[in-house]
């Protein structure tokens, strides 16, 4: 997994055709994710319902928070 820190126009690109960027900074920040439409894209809460799990990545940096 890849922490960043990031300011607001930031981006990074995944592979040759992915690009999410910081669009806004604040309390809340908003990501503009540009990717091909036949990638499914969905936020956690939306994965979390559906497939009723969270992906061990997520997991991971949950447990390491937790012992902090």
């Amino acid at each position: 997994m890849l922490a960043l820190t990031v300011r607001e126009g930031d981006y990074i690109t995944i592979g040759d055709d992915i690009v999410v960027q910081v669009v806004k900074t604040g309390e809340l920040f908003r990501l503009a994710i540009d990717a091909p439409r036949s990638l499914d894209i969905r936020r956690g809460k939306v994965h979390e319902a559906r497939t009723g799990s969270v992906p061990a990545a997520i997991q991971k940096l949950r447990n390491k928070t937790e012992r902090s």
